[in-house]
């Protein structure tokens, strides 16, 4: 005979109101089966759990024993199998998500706040990260969302296509163009340009690359950087403009103002899982994503 879960309950039971009869009410069995199941129960362990005589029912040293470690084996087993519902749910476990310092402004805090408000207890780990690191992660498993831009491709990844932001002038304050409402894009690309690296955003940089062709644009790339307030600091020491995706808005710099840009050229924002990865906590987090796009 393996112990089980049932002979537990029913020592538990007999423990509990000293009493055959009642304890058999209690675990809904008839009296003589909740005995026999006792009975076996201490002819497993090697010992009587209970005096018994026709006037009482006394718990033993071992019954005394064994009690604690009995009534914390149910509590464990009932915790588990709670926590496995909540899993299922999507109201506890882990979630790692990738993204963009171009999203971190408004999309990512947006998403993450109303993630949180819905699911305290999940464990959400934030990794800033370029477009091809967040592909590598997702595909090896060390993440389970990214927040990207274009291009992105991957068979075994699925991307869905949360806004398409507005593009916006990065201009020293300093600068003729800065204080005016909108500017054409020929005009920004005939200026020195301060760009965000093709290793971190490849698609932002590809688009103002042609942008510049289009228009035929006479600016060169006077800097790079590898994160906006790089970018931001470049264009405040006045060694060029940038072209940075609308939601940078939010970001203040001394010695920098942003001016809308008059062009067909959007940036769009994509999300990305593995399309093996069916978590409750991923779709949870893609409709914060999704909700967060919809309120920009």
């Amino acid at each position: 005979m393996k112990i089980e879960l049932r002979h537990l309950r029913y020592f538990l039971a007999v423990a509990d109101d000293l009493h055959f009869g009642r304890a058999a009410d209690r675990v809904h069995i008839a009296q003589p089966a909740i005995s026999q199941q006792i009975q076996r129960l201490e002819a497993e362990i090697g010992t009587e759990l209970f005096d018994r005589n026709r006037r009482e029912v006394r718990i033993t040293p071992a019954g005394a024993a064994l009690r604690g470690y009995a009534q914390r084996a149910i509590d464990d087993v009932e915790a588990g199998v709670e926590a496995a519902r909540r899993a299922a749910r999507g109201e506890i476990g882990s979630l790692t998500v990738g993204f963009l310092e171009t999203a971190a402004s408004t999309i990512v805090p947006l998403a993450v706040r109303q993630f949180r408000s819905a699911r305290p207890d999940v464990d959400l780990n934030l990794r800033e990260l370029g477009v091809g690191a967040q592909i590598e992660g997702l595909q090896a498993g060390r993440l389970d969302i990214g927040i990207v831009r274009p291009p992105a491709d991957a068979d075994d990844l699925v991307f869905e296509r949360i806004i398409d932001e507005e593009l916006i002038a990065a201009v020293p304050s300093r600068h003729p163009l800065a204080g005016r409402d909108r500017i054409s894009a020929r005009t920004v690309v005939d200026q020195p340009l301060v760009l965000l690296s093709r290793e971190v955003v490849p698609g932002l940089y590809d688009q103002v690359l042609a942008i510049r062709q289009e228009q035929s644009g006479t600016g060169a790339i006077a800097q790079e950087a590898s994160s906006i307030q790089a970018v931001l600091g470049l264009v405040s020491a006045e060694l060029g403009i940038s072209v940075l995706p609308a939601s940078v808005r939010s970001l203040s710099r001394d010695g920098v103002e942003f001016v809308a840009i008059r062009s067909p050229h959007r940036s769009p924002l994509l999300t990305a899982r593995r399309r093996d990865n069916e978590s409750p906590l991923v779709e949870a987090f893609l409709a914060a994503a999704r909700a967060a796009a919809a309120g920009v």
